[in-house]
C-alpha cells in the first residue's frame, strides 16, 4: 500500500510555525507528502501573496517542480508544526513504476492539482479586476448546481467572489454595478443570478 511503501522512506524533515518549505523561484527536486501538521500554498499577484490552498495530513505539495522539473511556481509555508517525508524524483520514479495504487493516486492528485492551479490561474492570472471577477463568476456558476428557469445561482456573495480573487471593496462595486446595468447579473445580499453565463464568456474572450 501506498502507506507502507511511504513508512519505508528514511528522509523526514521537520518545520516550525511559519517557516517556508520552499518559496516560489526556489529550484525543485523534492516532493513532500505530509505526515503532521498543515501548510498553507500562496502565489505572488500583483505583489500580494494570495493563497491558493491549505493542504493537511496525506496530502502533497511540491510536486509539479518535479515533474518539470522547473522552479517553484508557488511559495509553501507551515501553518503549524509540521513533519513531511522527502522524496526526490528518482524515489518518485521507482515507487510509481513499482506500485500501481500509488502511481495512479499521484496521477490523480496530479491532475486534480494542476486543473485546480490551471483554474485559478486563469482567474488571478488575469490582470484587470473586471476580468478576474469576470472569471470567478463563470467558475461558480459552472459548478453550480442551481439552475433556475431565471439563470444560474450561485450561493456566494459578491464580496466573497471578489475577496477570492483580490478585487477591492470599491472595485468590486463599481464592477458590480456595470455587470447590473448590463443586465449581466443580479445581485443579491446571500448571492448572485447570472441570466446567461454565455455573455460573461463574450466579456473575457
Amino acid at each position: 500500500t501506498m502507506a507502507s511503501a511511504l513508512e519505508t522512506l528514511p528522509v523526514r524533515r521537520h518545520f516550525k510555525v511559519g517557516e517556508p518549505l520552499f518559496n516560489e523561484g526556489d529550484g525543485g527536486a523534492e516532493l513532500y507528502v505530509i505526515q503532521l501538521g498543515s501548510v498553507v500554498v500562496s502565489k505572488l499577484i500583483d505583489g500580494t501573496a494570495t493563497t491558493l490552498a491549505e493542504l493537511t495530513v496525506g496530502d502533497f505539495v511540491g510536486e509539479l517542480a518535479v515533474v518539470s522539473g522547473g522552479n517553484h511556481t508557488t511559495t509553501a509555508i507551515a501553518a503549524a508544526e509540521t513533519s513531511v517525508l522527502v522524496i526526490d524524483g528518482p524515489t518518485l520514479e521507482s515507487m510509481v513504476t513499482q506500485d500501481s495504487e500509488i502511481a495512479v493516486r499521484f496521477i490523480r492528485g496530479l491532475v486534480e492539482r494542476l486543473a485546480a492551479s490551471h483554474e485559478l490561474r486563469a482567474v488571478v492570472g488575469a490582470r484587470d479586476a473586471r476580468t478576474r471577477v469576470c472569471m470567478a463568476i463563470i467558475r461558480h456558476a459552472e459548478a453550480s448546481v442551481d439552475r433556475r428557469p431565471e439563470g444560474i445561482w450561485i450561493g456566494r456573495p459578491m464580496r466573497d467572489i471578489g475577496d477570492e480573487v483580490a478585487v477591492s471593496e470599491e472595485e468590486l462595486g463599481e464592477i458590480s454595478k456595470t455587470f447590473i446595468r448590463q443586465q449581466l447579473l443580479r445581485i443579491k445580499r446571500d448571492g448572485v443570478l447570472v441570466p446567461d453565463v454565455s455573455r460573461l464568456y463574450d466579456l473575457v474572450n
